[in-house]
């Protein structure tokens, strides 16, 4: 199943093939571009122009990420390492070469963020393009956590049960987690700005997730691993840089999305009948845009196009409980003659 890194939300969208943006190349280009200005090769990539524009003021927390660049002879490596040990404990880089020769250039951009779901969200199976995977959403009928998911969910617009755009709370208030069932646009970029227009188009009192409303959202986890071939072995052409290369460009991502989290809550309510409200399903069967934001921010940190199953856990397609056989002896038989 094709699978596209993108190194901007330039990408455009193709049938079947899943897309995947993430901030930390872009990282480590802006800390070049402060360093030396706007990148330029020659001969010049459309990628390097697309970088250059790449938006990142308030994108993600300086707590959230390491970046740098320079030269191996400033230490540009080891003081990388001092602080991406320093912010994450736990941090396996698997990008980070070993050595660097003193006179080497050196980019390098690192992310984490762990959000959790301060109430477990139940697990479910859905149809996504006509493959049962692993899914995560609220119980079917009454259950005791049912309230507390129902209030993790909000509902920014819906416009049918193949269309809407719903958030899911984590515990930290400065990020979102948005999906978005919607029709993808000419390029990744412009479904992440159509998707973002959504948000609170429903009334207050529309956007609550409520108890017999129905919601399934298929588990991702994935690891891609993109060389990003056109920016490398081409001279690059400011003044500080002229003549040097980079031998190397590549971006790792890993995302995994799941029910994690824990927390019980209960309510009851009464009310009168009045018109009923038609009920919504919130069901991901179809192709979705999967975001993370900071709530302050133009763009996403991660931005995930979902076209395929490629990052879901199948499962068999469930099969119709098979009628009760009956005990020959239960028939009466007939008298003798």
């Amino acid at each position: 199943m094709p699978i596209t890194m993108c190194a901007t939300l330039a990408e455009p969208h193709a049938p079947g093939t899943d897309l995947v943006f993430c901030v930390p190349l872009a990282l480590a280009w802006r800390k070049l571009q402060d360093r030396f200005g706007p990148l330029r090769f020659d001969p010049q990539p459309f990628l390097a122009d697309a970088l250059n524009r790449v938006p990142l003021d308030e994108v993600i927390d300086p707590t959230w990420c390491v970046s740098g660049a320079g030269f191996g002879a400033e230490g540009i490596l080891e003081r990388l390492r001092s602080e991406l040990h320093g912010k994450f404990p736990d941090a396996d880089p698997r990008l980070l070469p070993s050595s660097l020769a003193p006179d080497a250039l050196l980019a390098y951009g690192y992310l984490s963020r762990d959000l959790r779901f301060p109430t477990p969200f139940a697990l479910r199976d859905v149809c996504f393009q006509g493959q049962y995977v692993r899914a995560f959403g609220i119980n079917d009928g009454p259950h005791p956590d049912n309230p507390a998911r129902c209030a993790q969910v909000i509902a920014h617009d819906y416009v049918s049960s193949d269309e809407f755009v719903i958030e899911l709370c984590a515990g930290h208030t400065e990020d979102r987690v948005l999906i978005a069932q919607i029709p993808p646009c000419s390029r990744l970029g412009v479904t992440v700005g159509a998707a973002l227009e959504r948000l609170e188009r429903l009334r207050p009192g529309d956007r609550a997730l409520r108890s017999d409303e129905e919601l399934s959202i298929p588990r991702l986890q994935l690891e891609v691993n993109r060389r990003f071939d056109e920016l490398v072995h081409r001279p690059l052409c400011n003044q500080e840089l002229q003549g040097k290369t980079f031998d190397e460009v590549h971006q790792l991502v890993k995302f995994k999305l799941d029910e994690a989290g824990a927390r019980v809550t209960a309510e009851a309510v009464m009310h009168g009948y009045g018109v009923p409200t038609p009920k919504r399903y919130f069901i991901v069967r179809k192709p979705f845009l999967l975001m993370l934001i900071r709530r302050s921010a133009p763009i996403p940190y991660l931005a995930l196009w979902v076209e395929t199953t490629a990052w879901m856990q199948e499962q068999p397609t469930p099969v119709p409980p098979a009628l009760p056989t009956i005990d020959p002896s239960f028939w009466p038989r007939p008298p003798p003659r």
